[in-house]
């Protein structure tokens, strides 16, 4: 096999996951959707939404490749709805257990520690996997999120409230 059919047939497997490649490859697989056609086609057409769909009677094996994509997809919900779900517990129990009319300060008090105890510690360890498993981009919005969270979400919600 020549190394331009090898290039086809990798670029092929990658432009289904172009946002998430490093720069390189991206310029790798853009360099062949210029001399390709067939590729170029299927690039447009992820482009604009309009993903190629298999009749129903076609059974495909899933590629190993696409478990991977699959893998980190599930893995990326996973971080943001323990991220989510540890929000709503702090916010929950402020706004359930404190009565705000009388003690916002001490409501407000109430988020700084726990998002101290409960948070903090949740985001460390999802920073470490995020590290482990995902790209540069991933990496750097989750650590800003997390960073904004703990250092501004009492600003916040004493700006809201």
């Amino acid at each position: 096999m020549e190394d331009s059919e090898k290039i086809h047939i990798l670029s092929r497997e990658l432009i289904s996951v172009f946002d998430e490649l490093e720069q390189e490859t991206q310029e790798v697989v853009l360099e062949h959707i210029q001399n390709c056609s067939e590729c170029r086609q299927l690039f447009n057409e992820l482009a604009e939404g309009n993903y190629p769909m298999l009749e129903l009677s076609e059974e495909v094996e899933i590629k190993p490749l696409k478990k991977l994509v699959q893998f980190n997809h599930g893995l990326k919900w996973l971080f943001i709805s323990i991220r989510a779900l540890i929000l709503f517990y702090i916010l929950y129990s402020s706004f359930h257990f404190y009565n705000w009319e009388l003690s916002a300060d001490a409501a407000i008090e109430y988020i700084k520690s726990a998002t101290f105890m409960f948070y903090f510690p949740a985001a460390i360890f999802l920073s470490v996997f995020t590290i482990v498993f995902f790209a540069k981009r991933w990496i750097i919005l989750s650590i800003l999120f997390d960073l904004g969270i703990i250092f501004f979400l009492d600003t916040l919600i004493s700006i809201l409230y």
